[in-house]
C-alpha cells in the first residue's frame, strides 16, 4: 500500500522495494535502496547517516514474511520471534542498493525458521556483506 512518499506493508514500514526471485517454500530474493530522505536518518546519525541494524533485521523479516505468504497464498502478518548468530558488516548509507536473501530452514509449531543475508550491491556485483542472521517468525494474532 502506498501513501504519499512513504511505503507501508500492511500498515508497517517496508524496507523491501521489490522481489526479484521466489522459490516457494524455499527462498526469496528481494532488493531495497536506502533513500536519503528516510526520516530515521536524521537521528541515526546526523553527521554520518546509516541504516540502523534493527531495520536491517526488519528487511529480513519483511522478505521472509513475503516468502511465507507467497508459498501459502495468504496475506498474514508475521513478527520477529527471535534472531541469533547476527553478524553485521558494511554500513548502509543513503543511495546504497541492497540485495536481501532469505532461506526457509524449518517449521516448528507456529515458528518459521530462516537464514538471511543482506549484501551491498552495484547491479549484480556484490560490494560487501551487510548482515547475516538466523531468525524465526511467528504469525501476529
Amino acid at each position: 500500500v502506498f501513501r504519499g512518499k512513504r511505503r507501508f506493508s500492511l500498515g508497517i514500514f517496508s524496507f523491501v522495494d521489490g522481489v526479484s526471485e521466489v522459490k516457494k517454500g524455499e527462498s526469496l530474493t528481494a532488493f531495497f535502496t536506502l533513500k536519503s530522505d528516510q526520516e530515521f536518518l536524521k537521528d541515526h546519525f546526523a553527521d554520518f547517516p546509516v541504516m540502523p541494524g534493527v531495520l536491517q533485521l526488519e528487511s529480513l523479516r519483511d522478505a521472509a514474511s513475503r516468502l511465507l505468504n507467497e508459498t501459502a497464498g495468504t496475506s498474514k502478518l508475521y513478527r520477529l520471534e527471535s534472531a541469533g548468530a547476527v553478524k553485521y558488516g558494511q554500513f548502509v548509507k543513503p543511495r546504497d542498493h541492497l540485495k536481501i536473501f532469505v532461506r526457509f530452514v524449518r517449521q516448528e509449531q507456529q515458528s518459521s525458521h530462516f537464514q538471511g543475508r543482506i549484501d551491498l550491491v552495484d547491479g549484480d556485483k556484490p560490494l560487501g556483506r551487510v548482515v547475516l542472521a538466523d531468525f524465526s517468525l511467528v504469525p501476529v494474532n
